[in-house]
């Protein structure tokens, strides 16, 4: 159930920021129907005040744009910057860990946070480790077998303990 939260947690964040773009947005409108409020006069007043909104809406409508791509764009750089750090983070602890890991010769173990979601990644990352650490021990035993069967001078043994090497070594071809 963690993954849940996290992927609910990640969804609120996404809301909010939409939420705020939406009141913004009902704000810009509701300043633009205060300041359109109908003209008081004749027909000619009505007509200069046509005249004059019609003169400053290219500049309005251009202004208006900018500030809904500057939002869109702003909203957009929020959700993947906060996206990469629950992916850039598990993915830097991967590699410090295995490098580690690497370096000692023994399996390592994958430390990530408790809110990442890469908890399932990092367990499945142990296990594959473990298993090739597994597989090359098995390797190298059975290395040694055929070498000892060779120097013991037990042909058909050594023939086995090599078919068998062969295919340990076969199965962990990529």
């Amino acid at each position: 159930m963690p993954i849940l939260s996290i992927r609910t947690g990640q969804l609120a964040l996404i809301g909010r920021i939409s939420l705020l773009f939406a009141v913004l947005a009902i704000a810009g409108l509701v300043g633009v129907l205060l300041l359109a409020r109908p003209v008081d006069g004749d027909y000619v007043a009505m007509i200069q005040t046509l005249s004059a909104s019609r003169a400053q809406l290219p500049g309005l409508m251009a202004v208006g744009g900018l500030l809904l791509v500057l939002g869109t764009a702003l909203t957009t750089w929020l959700i993947a910057l906060y996206s990469s750090f629950r992916v850039a983070g598990p993915l830097y602890r991967f590699c410090i860990d295995l490098e580690h890991g690497i370096r000692e010769g023994q399996v390592p173990r994958i430390r990530v946070r408790a809110s990442d979601a890469a908890q399932d990644d990092a367990r499945y990352l142990e296990e594959t480790v473990s298993g090739l650490y597994r597989h090359q021990d098995e390797i190298a035993g059975t290395a040694e077998e055929a070498l000892r069967h060779l120097c013991d001078g037990s042909a058909d043994a050594a023939a086995a303990a090599g078919q068998r090497l062969r295919r340990l070594t076969d199965a962990c071809q990529l």
